[in-house]
Formats: structure tokens, sequence, C-alpha cells
């Protein structure tokens, strides 16, 4: 009798489980229930969407419904899983014409995702309405829907104020200031994208927005959304200060994270971390046996503290979907130790990527990292079209093993990175680093490459290090 296999959401996730699902089992019934009206596409592009870069938002879709029919994975569309008996291992599904399924299976696979999470703040929902009906003019940005709204409101000389500054915020505000809008960033904390770079590494980057036109207002809590029926302006007060200012706005978008789908996973039991998201092992199998979770619903290992992260990284959801969907067709893949967490973002001319935690990050688990930051160029001195760049190196203090590295200029630094995340899985340190050989010629980088001179930099601070304790032994 043949495997049945039913997916809960549609997504990168899904989409890829389902993909890989077959490729293990050919002869296996996949079903993906998927509750938007759209199949597998890209959210990371939205913000593309929305400026006008990919011409039009369905241009994201990437697992068009006829391609997946074509593998026999059937899909329901504009329909939810209310309710899974794992016992009798069936999921009860509801359709968006009220037609009602009941899904046997024999593995399960929890992508559902992750949904926005918007600050109980004054005035941002409808008055008398659903906990998450938003008001007019007030919106997140997960789904092509919320892209569509955006776009509707966004156009040059209108007002936009963005509550976060995160990769997701910047990334919009961006989307905004190409639509020609004017545009205010409201930012919790000391700088913006704090949870991927360390403070000085951030600065470049509110230096481009400064550049481009763009007013970022740090240590600003957004406590009220002003509007009857459609929100105008946002109330925000200065942490320093305790001064309240007004920013008047025809769009507001909250881009303050997001928090895992995980009902219908803690309904079958599945136990979640500390984190709140589904734990899963390298197997991407939870608790419940024969029922697996991938993405921004699950938490796992990060790789250098072993701490539970969770990710909202489609590299990762995909990574661990091919795990899953290989699994649940009967095969056996494993996934790393931990996951790097490697990251890129690229708005307003200033390309930022990273690898592994933040300073701030080992501090709180533990490990006080040397560290390494050096200023570089892109291509050799005499070569026209240069760029600079700047790269930090975390280390061990003890062995020089790399921890993590964080790269901001404005061109040539996502390649560069991934050379780092290959260092940190290997468990390379500085000293091995340093004498890497990179490629060089003329148009393309230089002889020595400003990777290796900031794991340069750590080494010859470890060197002088243990001078200095020797000597203090000798003494």
């Amino acid at each position: 009798m043949a495997r049945k296999i039913v997916i809960v959401g549609g997504g990168c996730g899904g989409g890829t489980a389902a993909q890989f699902a077959r490729k293990t089992d050919r002869t296996s019934e996949i079903t993906i229930v998927e509750r938007e009206i759209y199949p597998q596409y890209s959210r990371c592009g939205l913000p593309y969407g929305i400026s006008g870069i990919i011409p039009e938002l369905t241009n994201l879709i990437e697992a068009p419904e006829e391609r997946l029919r074509k593998s026999k994975i059937d899909v329901h569309l504009g329909s939810t899983v209310t309710k899974v008996d794992a016992g009798g291992r069936v999921a009860h599904v509801s359709k968006h014409d009220g037609e009602k399924l009941e899904l046997e299976y024999d593995s399960l696979i929890l992508a559902t995702g992750a949904k926005a999470v918007v600050p109980p703040i004054k005035g941002t929902v409808v008055e008398g309405g659903p906990s998450d009906a938003l008001k007019g003019g007030v919106y997140v940005l997960r789904t092509i829907e919320d892209a569509k709204g955006i776009q509707s409101l966004a156009s040059k000389g209108k007002r936009a104020v963005v509550i976060g500054a995160g990769l997701v915020g910047l990334e919009v505000a961006e989307a905004l200031l190409i639509r020609g809008c004017k545009v205010t960033v409201l930012e919790y904390l000391s700088n913006c994208i704090l949870a991927m770079v360390d403070d000085d590494m951030a600065q470049m980057m509110a230096d481009a927005l400064a550049k481009e036109g763009v007013k970022m207002f740090t240590e600003y809590e957004a406590t009220e959304i002003l509007g009857e029926d459609k929100a105008n302006c946002v109330v925000a007060n200065d942490r320093k200060t305790g001064e309240e200012r007004t920013f008047y706005a025809d769009v507001i978008v909250f881009a303050t994270g997001q928090r895992g789908e995980t009902a219908l996973a803690k309904d079958i039991g599945c136990v979640t971390g500390p984190t709140k998201q589904i734990t899963v092992d390298d197997r991407c199998e939870t608790s419940v046996k024969g029922v697996y979770a991938v993405g921004d619903c699950t938490e796992y290992p990060e790789f250098i503290t072993n701490e539970p992260t969770v990710s909202g990284l489609g590299t990762i959801a995909v990574k661990m979907a091919i795990v899953a969907g290989v699994n649940a067709a009967g095969g056996d893949d494993r996934l790393p130790r931990g996951f790097l967490q490697t990251r890129a973002t690229e708005p307003f001319g200033c390309q930022v990527a990273a690898v592994g935690p933040t300073t701030a990050q080992l501090e709180q688990a533990g490990m006080k990292p040397l560290i390494g930051k050096v200023r570089g160029f892109t291509l050799p001195d005499y070569f026209p079209g240069r760029k600079e760049i700047y790269v930090k190196v975390l280390a061990h203090p003890d062995n020089g093993r790399i921890l993590g590295a964080q790269i901001v200029g404005e061109s040539r630094v996502h390649m560069r990175v991934n050379a780092f995340a290959a260092a940190v899985q290997a468990g390379m340190t500085v000293h091995d680093f340093s004498k890497l050989e990179t490629a060089y010629c003329p148009p393309a980088a230089p002889t020595i490459d400003v990777i290796t001179i900031a794991c340069e930099a750590v080494r010859v601070k470890m060197d002088r290090m243990s001078a200095a304790a020797a000597g203090q032994r000798a003494s």
C-alpha cells in the first residue's frame, strides 16, 4: 500500500518537503494543505514586489500548482487543517468553499510558518472587531495580500512610517522609498539590525539610510495609532528623554518580528522548547512519532552556542524541509548539529552579511570573543571601481577558533561571508584562515583579500596576549 504524506503549509518549507518526499518515494500519496490562495512563493521577495523591482507579485510564485501536480503532489489551496487525530493519523481539513476532508497519513509534516507580531498598541486594530483586524492603513508584511495592500497606499509624496528596523523593516522602508514615499523608521533599540550585526557595523547601515533621506528614530517606542476609520499618524515616545512625538502617515507598516504558528502542533502533543517553538531532532521529527516540523515554527540548536534558536531564514527552512521530506517518505537524512544563521541584506546600497552569533549573543552565552576588525577594498588600489569593505571577525580567545564574522560594504560582500560560513562549520582558526589562498585577478579581487587580513589582525592580538602572559609568568 502506498505511503500517505500530509503536509500542513505550502510555503518554501512545505513545498520543498513535498518535492523531496516525491524524489525519495515515487509511489507515495503526497498532499499539501495551504491556507493561502497561492502556491509556494518567496516571502523574502515581497519587498521587491512592493517596490516594483519585481514587476508582478505573482512572479514570486516558485512552484505553480501545475508543476506540483505533474509530480503527483495534490494541493488544496485556501484550505485549513482544523484538527489532527494523532492516534488515528487523520488530518481534518476545511476548504474555502465549505467542503470538509479527512486525510489519512502515515507521515505528517508541519510547515505552518509564522505570523507577524504586532505589539498591543492602542488604536492598531479595528475597535469592536477581531483582535487581528488591523485598522485601515496599518499593515504587516507576511503575504502577497499584505504586499498588495501596502502597494495600494504607497505612491509618490505619501508619508510612510515603518515600525521596526530589522531586516524586513529596512527592506520595506527601501521599497516605500523607491515608490516615492517620504519614509520614517521607528526603532525601539539603539540602532538598526542589531539582531544581525554589532552596533559598530549596524551604524554603517544607519548612515546609508540617512544618506538616502530616510529618517530613523532609534530608542523610540510607538504607543498609539491615531485615526478613526483609517490610521493617519503614529504617536511615539523617545525612550531617552520621555518626549512624545507624532509622526503623520498615509501608510504604517509593523515590522516588529514574527512568532511561529504552533497551535496545531501543541494540540497534537508536540513538545515546545525554551523559545516556545516546536522542538525537533536532527531528522526534523517532533516528539510525536511520524510528525515532522520545519521552518519558522521550529527551534533547533545554534551551531556555536548550542542554544535552541528560532530562525526566520528561508535557507534554513529549505534545509529542514529537505530532511523532513526525505525522512517522511521512508529515507534517512540528517541536519547538521546546529545552524550557522548565515544571513545577508542590502537595502539603500549598503550590503551587510554575517554568520554566527553577534558579540552580544556570544557574551550572553558566556563566551567573550576576541575581535579583529579591518577596513579594506574589493579591488586592488590601482583598479577603477574599487569599494570600501569592512570585515569583523569574532574568535575564541583561547584557541582562535572562528565563532562568527560580519561584513559591510557597497559590493562583493555576500560571497565573502560564505567563506567564513565554511570556516565556522569546519572549526577553522584565525591562524588557518589568515593563510587561506584566495582567488585574485585585478577586476575581481586584490592579491590579499580583506577576509584573511581580518583574521591576521586577530592572530596578532593572540600572539601579543600570549607573549604578555609568558612575560608575567617569567617575572
